[in-house]
């Protein structure tokens, strides 16, 4: 049994499904078209200021490496 998805943007009532479903013609396909609800990420909320203390060391460091320390 074959299947095969394709997620496009709809932007009419015709959807052309190209080539790749070629081996399917001549046969009995189920098609079901399903909206994907896209879940926008959650807004950051900054309640803290950070600082780090490097100890007056700034040779040969990036600064910006600390920011990205876990």
């Amino acid at each position: 049994m074959n299947t095969i998805t394709i997620k496009k943007h709809l932007e009419s009532d015709v959807i052309k499904l190209g080539n790749r479903v070629k081996p399917l013609l001549g046969k009995n396909v189920e098609i079901v078209i399903r909206e994907i609800v896209e879940q926008k990420p959650k807004e950051r909320k900054w309640t803290t200021l950070g600082s780090v203390s490097i100890g007056n060391k700034t040779d040969n460091i990036n600064i910006r490496d600390f920011a990205h320390d876990d």
